[in-house]
């Protein structure tokens, strides 16, 4: 039993860390359709992110060390169909007139495999059916696949890691686990008629979507620094035809992040009319009081208090932190002073987004200073 339980305490350690990774697809694909994810629908998507985790954890752990790997000589597959059957009828100990045995047959591992390998995409059926609103026959086919994809996991030696297989690949396994999944088609209404239909949630995202939640925002923001990094990544290899002299001015951080704030928040955005990539994915956009096109100048206020001016404090706070080991008392007292300062000012920020946060409010600090407002544009193009 430890070789099942293992896998899902891996599985709770290490959800946080990947659930936003592998839950980004699905942040992105929302806020683009609906504008909003909703609670309900958050508490839906991660626990189907969870449990996509404790299943591959099932599949693969615990992991053995590669020499013993290399010792193996078992067979690396099974292709004989209703294998798993035959070993049940010929090794059980069931006696279908003698209920004393019932027990014990259902601890004997001849049992416990299959019936644990239907129950393993069981939970995948209901999702399929109730969530992503899949036919019978979709389910059964994204349960074979899914199944599939284990299999072949196992079948490769954890992608090539270890020499061999370490697992046995099972044609059973996949009959099993579709099975699975086509029983958690069935009996999807037993376990969400609680719960409200998905056209349901899509309608309450759509109302919701209208207004834009600071989580949106980020989003946007990832993306948009996502992009920036590989534009970045690209034309850093065309920096050797550079003049030395504008190649070492570049190589200084905050010479490199302004120009990119410039080039990408600034003109670029200005251009796009209060848009960019992650903006535009997410369907916001950055727009002014009585005006169809943003001015520069409020782009230039509102990402200079945002993005310059926080930079900028963070390392002059850095700076400051770094030389406090100085002799001279002057400087010392310099050098605190300026450093409680950018503190003092960074913590008025994170003030501003906490305070934002609690009372719900969706405009802050460089919204204010820049006169600018970010607004949904999923009324006009739903």
């Amino acid at each position: 039993m430890n070789s099942y339980i293992f896998p899902i305490k891996a599985a709770v350690l290490t959800f946080p860390f990947l659930a936003m990774v592998i839950a980004a697809p699905f942040l992105i694909y929302y806020y683009r359709k609906y504008g909003q994810l909703g609670k309900l629908r958050s508490v839906i998507l991660y626990s189907f992110v969870f449990y996509l985790l404790c299943a591959y954890y099932l599949v693969i752990l615990p992991l053995p060390s590669i020499g013993s790997v290399a010792q193996m000589t078992g067979p690396r597959y099974e292709l004989h169909l209703f294998q798993s059957w035959h070993n049940f009828m010929n090794q059980t100990v069931l006696q279908l007139n003698n209920p004393s045995t019932y027990l014990a047959a259902m601890k004997q591992s001849v049992f416990l495999e299959p019936v644990f390998n239907i129950f393993l995409l069981f939970p995948f059926g209901v999702y399929c059916r109730y969530y992503f609103k899949f036919s019978l026959g979709k389910t059964i086919l994204a349960s074979f696949c899914l199944s599939l994809f284990f299999e072949l996991t196992q079948l490769s030696g954890l992608y090539f890691i270890y020499p061999r297989p370490y697992r046995l690949f099972d044609v059973n396994d996949l009959l099993h686990n579709t099975i699975g999944g086509l029983l958690g088609f069935a009996c999807a209404p037993l376990f969400t008629f609680f719960l409200p239909t998905r056209s349901e949630l899509d309608s309450e995202s759509l109302v919701k979507g209208q207004t834009v939640s600071l989580l949106r925002r980020f989003v946007a923001m990832m993306i948009d620094w996502f992009v920036i990094g590989i534009l970045s990544t690209l034309l850093s290899f065309l920096s050797s035809f550079l003049p030395t002299a504008v190649y070492d001015l570049f190589n200084y951080s905050f010479v490199g992040f302004t120009l990119e704030v410039i080039l990408y928040f600034m003109i670029f955005m200005y251009l796009w009319n209060g848009q960019t990539v992650g903006k535009k994915i997410v369907r916001i956009q950055v727009v002014e009081k009585n005006r169809e096109h943003i001015r520069l100048w409020s782009l230039v206020k509102r990402y200079s208090a945002f993005y310059l001016l926080m930079y900028g404090l963070l390392q002059i706070f850095q700076y400051t932190m770094n030389h406090l080991t100085t002799t001279n008392h002057t400087v010392f007292i310099a050098y605190v002073t300026f450093g409680l300062i950018s503190l003092g000012i960074l913590l008025l920020f994170l003030f501003n987004l906490l305070y934002a946060l609690i009372r719900r409010k969706h405009r802050l600090f460089h919204d204010k200073a820049s006169h600018t407002f970010t607004i949904s544009t999923l009324k006009k193009e739903v």
